[in-house]
């Protein structure tokens, strides 16, 4: 017994070193793998349509509505990009909106609003276009350029 025992005990050792070894070799493998996925790029399945862009500025809206529920309506002085996703949402129903309903979105004094709806022109995100029936009325649409940046971003939100 002397001879063959510390022999049985060493090939037991053997044996777990080496069912060691193999399932350190397969949880190695399985990490490589999830790294190796965790690096790919992750592309969405489908792209959002416009419905789900307008439905997700329409949300972003009533959040930002919220807010003044709970906090002072101060902090939330951002009357530009009021104006941006109301004219965005606003574009389900064709129609462009008039001076008077994009400052009521904008939840900022006429004069500041009216200095925003001239920056944003200037800046080409929105084009105004007077009403040849009544020269006194102004509509306000966002512009080609202004609504592909709006749709860029809302897809940047909606992949996240």
């Amino acid at each position: 017994m002397g001879n063959g025992e510390p022999f049985v005990k060493n090939e037991t050792v053997v044996d777990l070193i080496k069912d060691l070894t193999a399932k350190l070799s397969a949880v190695a493998e399985e990490f490589n793998g999830r790294v190796a996925k965790a690096a790919e790029p992750v592309l969405p399945s489908e792209e959002p349509n416009e419905a789900a862009l307008v439905d997700h500025a329409n949300v972003i809206l009533a959040e930002r509505r919220m807010r003044r529920q709970f906090l002072p309506a101060e902090l939330f002085h951002e009357p530009a990009w009021d104006m941006l996703l109301a004219l965005f949402a606003a574009r389900d129903d064709r129609m462009p909106m008039n001076i008077k309903a994009l400052v009521s979105m904008s939840d900022a004094p006429v004069t500041t609003s009216q200095r925003w709806i001239e920056h944003l022109h200037k800046l080409k995100l929105i084009d105004r276009v007077i009403d040849p029936t009544d020269r006194r009325r102004v509509e306000i649409s966002l512009s080609h350029a202004g609504d592909q940046q709006m749709k860029a971003y809302l897809r940047a939100l909606l992949r996240r």
